[in-house]
């Protein structure tokens, strides 16, 4: 085969219905986390807040889309993973998510864990956004094992992680 144009379809790509920035004006802040809503885009820094309160700009207050879909119990991810390594080591599984979760934060403060439960064999994690829940899932395949499953939803922003031994 050549290097010819790629003429599979792609369906349509579903959007996040809580990033609408058109509903942000700036600068905003979330009441709930202290992100700001600043030059479009969603940031966690005080440098930016205290220069902008200096300036005598004056702040609108409304909930960033992670602390909506928070309160809404609307994730965008959800990762399920069922092994006998969450009951022998769950410490390095806490850990191993911790750091995971803080550096996507870091990337994106929009990216959360919404909930985090633990049984005998079983974990069950949902976030905020899709991204988060990949990545946990692949980062604890790749240090645990196992087998990982990902699905799309069809009809929402929604992914499925399933991780098993």
């Amino acid at each position: 085969m050549g290097k010819g144009k790629d003429t599979r379809k792609y369906r349509e790509k579903l959007k996040d219905p809580y990033m609408d920035k058109n509903s942000y004006r700036d600068p905003t802040i979330c009441p709930g986390c202290g992100l700001i809503f600043h030059q479009k885009r969603w940031l966690k820094d005080e440098k930016i807040a205290h220069r902008l309160k200096d300036q005598g700009v004056e702040f609108n207050r409304k909930d960033c889309p992670a602390c909506r879909k928070i309160k809404d119990n609307y994730p965008l991810g959800i990762l399920e993973i069922e092994a006998e390594y969450v009951k022998t080591k769950r410490e390095e599984l806490k850990n191993l998510i911790t750091n995971v979760t803080e550096r996507e934060e870091w990337r994106n403060p929009l990216e959360r864990i919404m909930k985090l439960n633990f049984d005998e064999k079983r974990l069950y994690i949902e976030t905020t956004t899709e991204h988060l829940a990949k990545k946990i899932g692949n980062s604890v395949r790749k240090a645990f094992g196992g087998e990982l499953k990902i699905t799309f939803s069809d009809k929402q922003k929604l992914i499925r992680v399933y991780l098993k031994e």
